[in-house]
């Protein structure tokens, strides 16, 4: 049974339409859109989307992320802000503060920076660009 965090890879309709940043890829940008994104390689600049992100183990993230969901296997160096959730997993590396109305991390994860959990959306007035 897949859960609403494992709506990159497990939810067939979504795998289907996923874009995948492929292990050996390194893209410097903003990535923008309303469909699911799994990096399994780098990725330097800035996440903005309506969909959920996956952060592969192994990979590595240097940017500002807003998705709805943000699945964290690898690293991330950037604030992390979500709609709806914030996983770690137990080999994530997060240095940046975290903002989500939920969190839920697991044993072994790393979290360098602030949580911020609101109960409702975000507006995107309130996400912070830099700091």
């Amino acid at each position: 049974m897949a859960r609403d965090t494992d709506a990159v890879t497990q939810d067939p309709r979504q795998a289907a339409t996923a874009t995948v940043i492929g292990r050996q890829t390194r893209i410097e940008g903003t990535i923008t859109g309303g469909g699911a994104v799994r990096v399994d390689g780098g990725l330097k600049g800035a996440v903005h989307l309506e969909a959920p992100l996956e952060i592969v183990q192994g990979a590595s993230v240097e940017a500002e992320v807003q998705a709805t969901v943000v699945r964290v296997a690898g690293s991330v160096t950037g604030n992390v802000t979500a709609t709806q959730l914030v996983e770690l997993l137990a080999t994530a590396v997060v240095k940046g503060d975290v903002s989500a109305p939920a969190l839920h991390v697991v044993q072994g994860a790393k979290l360098d920076g602030r949580v911020v959990m609101k109960t409702d959306r975000v507006p995107e007035a309130e996400i912070p660009k830099n700091r």
